[in-house]
């Protein structure tokens, strides 16, 4: 994560907001989580925040990508 952070912070995007992102469904229509895609440098780094914790990081508006990264249930998925 830390990586990331910095490759976002060289650029000053860390504080953009996370504009493409997509909750988690399965097919009994149960919420298992947000995930965000963070585009960096032609990749797009995917991040994922497990339910419940999702709902009041987008409870308002979309988070920014610090908020993302920096959230300590937030996983890097390859």
């Amino acid at each position: 994560m830390d990586h990331i952070i910095t490759k976002l912070e060289k650029t000053n995007t860390i504080n953009n907001i996370a504009a493409k992102f997509t909750l988690i469904v399965d097919e009994h229509q149960i919420v298992h989580g947000a995930l965000f895609f963070i585009p960096i440098e032609n990749r797009d780094y995917k991040v994922m925040i497990p339910a419940p914790f999702h709902e009041a990081l987008i409870a308002n508006a979309p988070p920014t990508y610090k908020k993302i990264l920096t959230h300590k249930e937030a996983l890097l998925l390859k």
